[in-house]
């Protein structure tokens, strides 16, 4: 579950906020782990231009972002948490009551 203090990445050029959500699991850097997948996702953008040093995002957290009603976008950081979260907001019934 995420807190209102953990980083993300906000993209300008999208208008989209993107942070880590890990469930329960705890996760160093979660601002390089979402850079980096923004990055494989092509949303980012590297340049290898030394001189200018262009940087077309806004490292805040999700608190701030939620203040500025950007849109939060979840990455999620495996397929099985992202189940979780998915089954988590629908009424899953089971056999067993």
């Amino acid at each position: 579950m995420s807190q209102s203090k953990d980083l993300g990445v906000y993209l300008p050029n999208v208008k989209k906020f993107y942070y880590l959500e890990a469930g329960e699991s705890w996760v160093g850097n979660t601002v390089d782990r979402v850079r980096k997948t923004l990055t494989q996702r092509g949303l980012i953008k590297i340049t290898f231009d030394t001189s200018q040093k262009q940087m077309n995002y806004e490292v805040i957290t999700l608190g701030e972002a939620k203040k500025r009603d950007y849109v939060l976008v979840p990455i999620y950081i495996s397929k099985h948490i992202e189940q979780l979260y998915k089954t988590k907001d629908s009424d899953v019934k089971g056999a067993f009551k």
